[in-house]
C-alpha cells in the first residue's frame, strides 16, 4: 500500500514543561506552563505541517477556557509546525512559561486552524505535491488530551506531547483530496521519560522482505518480549514507531521509563492504520528505559 493508505500512529508530539504535581481539585497558588510538540515520523511525506492558535484547558472545579498564543511582545500568533522536523528527541516549544492557577486539571485540546479547502494545515508529499489537512470533527473540536493533570504551587514539571502520525493522519476519501488529521496523541511527563537510538545493521537490512524496499521502521511496544503487530487498534498496539535515516540510524524519544519490545520492519509503508495488515517484524529486542537518558540499541 502507499502513503495514501497508511499513516503512523504520532504527534513525537511534543509538550514541553507544565510545572505541576499537585493533587486534588482545589486551586490555590500558581505554577508554570511550558508546553512542547514532538512527532513519530511517518512514510512518504517530506512535511506534516500543523497549525496552532490556542491550548484549552479544564480546571476540575471551573469552566473550560483558552490560552491564546502569543509572540514575545503578547501579540495572538498562530504557529505552525512541521512535525516531521520533531523526531526523536527534538520537540517544539507551544506554550511558554504561562502561569496557571495550581491544582487537577481534566483535560486539555489543541486547537488547531485546519480544514479540507485551506493550506493552513498541509502534508507535503516526497514528490512535493501538498493537500490540505483537517481534523474530521471540527476545527472547534481541535485535538484532545483526556488525560488529567496537575499544576503544582510553584513547582515545575515538563510534558511532551507525540503525535504519532502513523495513527493520525489518515488517506483522502474519494470526495476529497484533503487527508484527515485524527486526535491519536500521547503526553508524558519529561521528568520520568528517556530516548532511545541506534542503528540497524546489515543482516537485518539483507532479510528477503526487504529486497527492493526502503520503508524501514522500528516499532515500540511497551512491555518485555511483547509479539510485534501493525497498528490496527487491537492486538499490540505500538507506543510509537521512528523510521531510519539513510544511514540506517534511528531514534524514537520521550519514553515513559520502563521495558520495552523494539521491533523492526522493512514493510512500514504497508500498514493501513485502519485494517490488519501482515506486516513482517524481521528482529525484535527487549530495551529498559531509564530516565534522563538515551539508551544505545544497535538491531545487529
Amino acid at each position: 500500500m502507499s502513503f495514501f493508505q497508511t499513516i503512523k500512529t504520532i504527534f513525537y508530539s511534543v509538550f514541553m514543561a507544565i510545572l505541576l504535581t499537585a493533587c486534588g481539585g482545589d486551586i490555590s497558588g500558581s505554577g508554570i506552563l511550558n508546553l512542547n510538540i514532538t512527532d513519530a515520523p511517518v512514510d512518504s511525506a517530506a512535511k506534516v505541517v500543523v497549525s496552532f492558535d490556542s491550548v484549552s484547558i479544564k480546571p476540575a472545579n471551573g469552566p473550560a477556557y483558552d490560552i491564546k498564543l502569543v509572540d514575545i511582545s503578547g501579540n495572538p500568533v498562530v504557529k505552525s509546525i512541521d512535525l516531521l522536523s520533531q523526531q526523536g528527541a527534538n520537540s517544539e516549544p507551544l506554550l511558554v512559561n504561562h502561569v496557571l492557577a495550581a491544582g487537577h486539571y481534566n483535560w486539555m485540546r489543541l486547537n488547531v486552524i485546519a480544514s479540507q479547502t485551506s493550506y493552513d494545515s498541509y502534508i507535503e508529499l516526497d514528490g512535493g505535491s501538498q493537500y490540505p489537512l483537517y481534523v474530521p470533527s471540527g476545527d472547534e473540536t481541535g485535538l484532545k488530551l483526556n488525560q488529567g493533570f496537575n499544576i503544582a504551587d510553584g513547582g515545575a514539571t515538563t510534558f511532551t506531547i507525540d503525535f504519532d502520525l502513523r495513527k493520525s493522519v489518515l488517506s483522502p476519501n474519494k470526495n476529497s483530496q484533503a487527508y484527515k488529521l485524527k486526535p491519536t496523541l500521547r503526553i508524558v511527563s519529561n521528568d520520568n521519560v528517556g530516548h532511545i537510538s541506534g542503528i540497524v545493521g546489515p543482516v537485518a537490512l539483507s532479510d528477503a522482505s526487504c529486497a527492493g524496499r526502503s520503508d524501514y521502521a522500528v516499532y515500540v511496544f511497551a512491555g518485555d518480549n511483547v509479539i510485534p503487530d501493525d497498528v490496527d487498534g487491537i492486538d499490540a498496539e505500538p507506543v510509537t514507531t521512528a523510521l531510519l535515516s539513510n544511514s540506517n540510524e534511528y531514534a524514537v524519544g520521550f519514553l515513559n521509563k520502563g521495558v520495552y519490545t523494539l521491533a523492526f520492519t522493512c514493510q512500514a509503508s504497508d500498514d493501513n492504520s485502519e485494517e490488519d495488515d501482515p506486516i513482517n517484524f524481521i528482529v525484535t529486542d527487549v530495551v529498559a528505559v531509564a530516565a534522563g537518558t538515551t539508551t544505545r540499541h544497535d538491531f545487529n
